[in-house]
């Protein structure tokens, strides 16, 4: 068993304060200033900081208390949450990803290390996404492969449209087939915003009696929307992957005037102006 650490709210912090007095749990000196409580007592280790952040050992015995004290959001079958990654860079794909997640599943997702993204080593997310991905819960993405992409970002250039309307369609047909796939009697659907008008009308007429939705700044505090974006960069970086085997490239490492003209449409997004300025 190994290492982990989450963030627990306020209230979830005192129900574990309280559960601790409960139980006695041994208490041993703190180490810095940082620190609220060390408890460490068996097989149970965890260390307890200011901030919410809970340091903790991976073994039964400590999984069954942090999942005891954690808070599930029981007004909704499902979460659902979607995030996008690949908008700001030039080369490679848009990867689009939603998530519906129960209670119980978000609960088990946080103890496994799902959390904002940022927050994260990249070698460390690729190993969280393949984890959580051989999770039964469900999911939808699109991976738009660059020439798709460049031909859609043409089409809604001509129609005076722009990157967020192309964001705000990806999001919605996922958002939509994901809700398809699940059965509920209410959910909430988190996105990141980006253009709520956009989005709004992207997403069209829904049943507000049942559909809940949420468009908010710093979305990947909620962890369907950070499961969504672990998984979204497991795809970027793995189609990334491909495209280099495909065409002998290794575009992370590459400028555009490096890379052939005709090639650049199948790897590279073409209105980014690094990348315009070597496609003629």
């Amino acid at each position: 068993m190994g290492i982990n650490s989450l963030t627990l709210s306020d209230e979830e912090i005192k129900n574990l304060k309280e559960l601790i007095s409960l139980k006695k749990l041994k208490k041993i000196p703190i180490t810095n200033e940082y620190e609220l409580l060390r408890i460490k007592d068996g097989e149970i280790n965890l260390i307890i900081y200011k901030t919410g952040k809970i340091v903790f050992n991976e073994n039964p015995d400590t999984i069954e208390i942090l999942n005891f004290v954690m808070l599930r959001e029981t007004d909704y079958d499902y979460i659902l949450g979607s995030d996008e990654t690949g908008k700001g860079e030039w080369y490679g794909p848009l990867v689009i990803v939603a998530t519906a997640l129960n209670p119980e599943e978000i609960i088990k997702l946080r103890l496994s290390g799902v959390k904002d993204s940022k927050t994260i080593k990249k070698t460390k997310i690729m190993e969280l996404a393949i984890k959580i991905m051989k999770m039964d819960f469900p999911r939808q993405y699109m991976v738009l492969k660059p020439y798709s992409y460049n031909k859609l970002y043409k089409n809604l250039k001509n129609e005076k449209k722009s990157l967020n309307d192309l964001l705000a369609w990806a999001h919605s047909r996922v958002i939509h087939e994901l809700l398809g796939k699940i059965e509920f009697v209410r959910t909430k659907v988190v996105i990141d915003q980006f253009d709520q008008q956009k989005t709004e009308y992207r997403l069209g007429n829904y049943d507000k009696k049942r559909i809940e939705i949420i468009q908010k700044t710093g979305a990947e505090s909620e962890t369907p929307v950070a499961a969504a974006s672990i998984i979204a960069k497991y795809l970027f970086e793995t189609e990334i992957n491909n495209l280099d085997n495909e065409y002998g490239l290794n575009l992370r490492n590459s400028n555009p005037k490096d890379i052939k003209p005709e090639t650049l449409p199948y790897v590279a997004k073409l209105h980014f102006k690094n990348v315009n300025e070597y496609y003629k």
